[in-house]
């Protein structure tokens, strides 16, 4: 069972601090245009604003004791396939592929060894890369706060009861299957929460391969957004705190804004496999 973590973390049950995410989104009724942009999942109210890519994999080396794993820049699948590094890319786009799990065309596209996608979270070698460049700019930086989405499979039951943090809230309803019955709310995501000092960060890698989907210091003087269907990281902070980030030799970042689209509709530049974009 992978619930509930081990210390340093602390559940937070009273989530009623966790509003101020969703309160500084962009809120839109307008549903029936292409896409989500970036302030939709990232609150407002900073300087500036970075795109952190996910890397890609490349296997180039597997004997039978081994496999040599390398990760791949989104520059460099771009470089290779003669595409358009901007802040708005997307790897649908890069690969020319409207599936992006679409392995058997990563295979085909691989110009070293076998390549992979990237994942839809951070790895730990990026998260804690992050971590580093971003610590400093917190006059207040403990406890550190981490969300985790509800919706992974092997949290259990035990955490039915526990009270979760939303983004984009709807209506409230009776929750099924709950003792004692409750009332739950509809919402695009909902998050589990939790408090721990800043060096957790490398204990939650121990406990799950996902990276929190936000994360922030107890000031609230950055944050960091993870949305789960996507290959993309965002952080909003001062400009020299972005500016950090930026030049953090481990992270594939470029600086982006509120308005950019998220999530496979705004690269124009590349052109798009998507028939809706």
């Amino acid at each position: 069972m992978s619930f509930p973590p081990r210390p340093p973390f602390e559940i937070v049950r009273d989530v009623r601090s966790t509003t101020w995410i969703d309160e500084r989104l962009i809120h839109t009724n307008d549903r029936g245009r292409a896409g989500w942009l970036v302030g939709e999942l990232m609150p407002s109210g900073f300087e500036a604003h970075a795109r952190i890519f996910h890397p890609a994999h490349e296997v180039t080396n597997a004997t039978e004791h081994e496999t040599q794993w390398v990760t791949v820049r989104w520059a460099q699948i771009a470089g290779h396939r003669g595409k358009v590094v901007h802040p708005q890319m997307e790897l649908e786009s890069l690969i020319d592929d409207r599936d992006a799990f679409d392995y058997d065309h990563w295979r085909a596209i691989s110009w070293l060894g076998e390549l992979f996608p990237p994942y839809e979270w951070l790895e730990g070698v990026e998260c804690l890369a992050l971590a580093a460049a971003l610590a400093p700019f917190s006059s207040d930086p403990e406890p550190w706060w981490f969300w985790l989405w509800d919706g992974y499979g092997d949290l259990g039951a035990e955490i039915e009861q526990i009270s979760r943090a939303m983004i984009h809230p709807g209506e409230v309803i009776r929750l099924p299957g709950t003792r004692p019955p409750r009332l739950g709310q509809l919402a695009l995501r909902h998050y589990l929460v939790f408090r721990g000092p800043r060096l957790g960060l490398e204990a939650w890698f121990r406990w799950r391969d996902e990276s929190p989907n936000y994360w922030y210091p107890n000031d609230r003087a950055w944050v960091v957004a993870t949305e789960i269907d996507g290959f993309s990281t965002y952080v909003g902070g001062t400009r020299d705190c972005i500016d950090a980030v930026l030049a953090s030799p481990r992270l594939e970042a470029l600086a982006c804004q509120p308005a950019d689209h998220f999530g496979g509709w705004g690269d124009g530049l590349n052109g798009s496999p998507n028939p809706r974009a």
